[in-house]
Formats: C-alpha cells, structure tokens, sequence
C-alpha cells in the first residue's frame, strides 16, 4: 500500500473501516445523554431528601401538638380537686383540634391506688394515675404517658397525710 493510496482512504469519509472509525458524527448525541442521564440521578436524589425532610417535619408537627395537648390535659387536671367528679376513675375518649389543624383522640385513663408517705409515721394514701395516649390519624402519636395525683398533695390537713 502506498503512501497515496493512505491519503486516498482518509479523503473518502463514505468508505473503508478507518474512514468510519475516525468519523466523530453522533459523538455529541452520547455525550449528552450520559450527561442527561447523570444529571436525573442528582436531581431525583435531591428530591429524594427533601421528601424524607417534609415527613419528618410533619411527624415532629405532630408530635409537637400532641404534647401540647397533653400538657394541657395534665394542667387542667392539677386545676382540679382531688374529689371533682371530672376526677373519677375510668377511661374517656374526646376528639381535639391541635393548633396545626389537625384533630387528635385524647385518650385519658384514671385509675386509683395508694402509695406510702413520707415522714415520721408512713400511711397510705390515695392516689390517681392518670394515663393519656393522643392519637392522630389512627397512630398514637404522644403516650401512653402517666402521671400520679395524691389527695395529700392538695390536702395535707386530713389524716391519711399526716395531718391532724
């Protein structure tokens, strides 16, 4: 092969195997669909975060909420006296509007029990648990969460608790 013949193959671009080899046309097509292709995944990734970061927000919203419900059930109840009938042992159930909107099932559950005191003489003395689950949407969202109540914390003047 002559040096005529090389210079005859690179002149012809419709012929030969090199000709084809050395011809860049459509080169530019691949190299901006691998680049489409990466930038997909960055972008679907991206939203991926922002996905997870909104329901989690929206979970802490919830919880949030549900404890300022509860806070103020549990207020509401240290308001109360120890013989209110709003105080009797059972187990209610009341739909509530959060301030996101929402409405939350405010489970409260009371029971009764005694518990020593302290001092110079132990007694017993009556106490009420008081027991609330919040839910929103079906899923407990805040609880169960207990707190205890005693009749001497309001009246320490009765016998039970010491006094005369």
């Amino acid at each position: 092969m002559s040096a005529a013949a090389v210079i005859d193959l690179r002149g012809n671009a419709s012929g030969g195997l090199a000709a084809k080899l050395r011809n860049e046309a459509g080169i530019g097509l691949v190299e901006l669909l691998i680049s489409l292709l990466v930038l997909n995944l960055g972008i679907f990734a991206t939203m991926g975060a922002f996905t997870s970061g909104t329901v989690a927000i929206r979970h802490a919203s919830r919880v949030s909420t549900a404890a300022a419900l509860a806070d103020k059930k549990i207020e509401a109840f240290r308001q109360m006296a120890y013989s209110n009938p709003s105080f009797a042992v059972g187990t209610t159930t009341a739909n509530q509007t959060g301030a996101d909107g929402l409405t939350y099932s405010v489970t409260t559950a009371i029971t009764s029990g005694s518990q020593l005191t302290t001092g110079a003489y132990q007694r017993s003395a009556a106490v009420k648990v008081v027991t609330l689950t919040i839910r929103s949407l079906g899923r407990i969202v805040y609880g169960p969460a207990s707190t205890t109540f005693s009749q001497c914390a309001q009246d320490m003047t009765t016998s039970a608790c010491g006094g005369s």
